[in-house]
């Protein structure tokens, strides 16, 4: 049986204050303990036992019983570190690496880097493997996107449907954990980003964690929380901006509307490069000829695919965001694009109108869903109306 202890160092984590004990905290993939199970089960181990002072209730969660490693898993809990038996592992390494434990809160965030680290160094190929190897040494995982314009330094990791904008650089020694967005121009290196975060445009982030709306910069010891969403945030605060019936009924209406979009009478489809919330680019047809709906029908697709929404800002280009005011331009790109906008309601129908940026701004600035319900109330008319030549 592999007998460990989950060590804590609550007393330690005054700079992150994580919710979760040590032994949780991620190590590339998984948690830390995590890596010790699989450990127990390379070994042949019949069963494991995990002594915990710090919150083993969470331990015992996460475990689920040890199902998922096939081995028998008890969570023993006990007043303090020193109440467990002299002869356990302590979970504060992975296994085949020897460090001494930290003793000041600086020294827990750098070892812990240096677990990210040591993991990192020593990933093979081989085995059952979801991730592949895209360089030597730089590791992504399924569904990621990454943009074409994208600088990747080995060693890395990137996890799973992790998005990446133009522009970005990713290494060394940066691990991106699963369902995390980096927006364009954003630099990781020497880093961790939790999973499920959001970096803004131009973010360099080095020496450090980030983790939704918290920056802990490792090498200066402190945390750092963001309020504002299109610096850092979390994912889940900028999910697809329609829902699944959204999308279907997207779907439906390119499907029904295509053929009298493409046959309208003198239409003329000009192209633009658009970018989405995620930094994204598209190539975007916009028609010249018919009502809203007809001209914008190539959109229809990208609502489709969960990166338009039906109503939102208008899609827009680096050049678009290079002619409004600097903080105007920040907060535009953090927001999702739509079919219909508040400047359609408005009388603006293109992102070159004078007063267009004047009207997103103030969709954007808008923490209600007034907007949003004065667009869906005024749908047909916005979808039907034809723009004065």
């Amino acid at each position: 049986m592999l007998i460990l202890l989950a060590p804590d160092f609550s007393s330690l984590d005054t700079i992150w204050r994580n919710p979760l004990p040590f032994a949780l905290w991620p190590v590339g993939s998984q948690p830390l303990i995590a890596h010790w199970m699989d450990e127990a089960v390379r070994t042949g181990e019949n069963g494991v036992r995990i002594f915990a002072a710090d919150r083993p209730g969470d331990i015992r969660r996460v475990l689920e019983g040890g199902g998922y490693w096939s081995r028998s898993v008890e969570i023993i809990s006990i007043p303090r570190d020193d109440a467990a038996p002299v002869d356990v592992v302590r979970v504060d390494h992975l296994p085949g690496q020897f460090l001494s434990p930290p003793a000041t809160a600086e020294e827990l965030l750098e070892h812990w880097l240096g677990l990210q680290k040591y993991w990192l160094a020593r990933r093979t190929a081989g085995g059952v493997e979801i991730d592949r190897e895209m360089v030597p040494g730089g590791w992504v995982g399924p569904m990621a996107r990454i943009h074409p314009g994208t600088e990747l330094m080995p060693p890395f990791w990137i996890g799973a449907r992790v998005q990446v904008g133009f522009g970005s650089r990713v290494g060394p020694d940066a691990l991106i954990g699963a369902d995390s967005v980096l927006d364009a121009n954003v630099q990781v290196q020497n880093a961790v980003v939790s999973p499920g975060t959001y970096l803004g445009r131009n973010t360099r982030l080095h020496h450090s964690v980030a983790q939704g709306g918290i920056l802990v910069d490792i090498g200066r010891g402190c945390r750092v929380d963001i309020a504002e969403n299109f610096i850092m945030g979390s994912v889940t605060q900028r999910q697809s901006p329609v829902s699944v019936v959204g999308r279907l009924g997207a779907l439906l209406a390119a499907i029904l509307l295509a053929p009298l979009a493409k046959l309208w009478p003198g239409q003329k489809w000009t192209r633009s490069m658009v970018r989405d919330a995620a930094g994204l680019e598209e190539n975007l047809e916009t028609g010249k000829r018919g009502p809203l709906l007809i001209r914008r029908w190539p959109w229809l697709w990208l609502v489709v695919a969960g990166r338009m929404g039906w109503f939102g800002i208008f899609p827009r280009g680096q050049e678009d965001l290079n002619n409004v005011p600097q903080e105007t331009a920040d907060r535009l790109r953090s927001a999702h694009p739509g079919i219909f906008s508040w400047a359609d309601l408005q009388g603006c129908h293109e992102v070159a109108a004078p007063d267009e940026w004047v009207h997103a701004a103030y969709q954007v600035l808008q923490e209600n869903d007034t907007v949003r319900q004065m667009l869906f109330r005024n749908v047909i008319r916005l979808a039907l109306r034809t723009p004065e030549k």
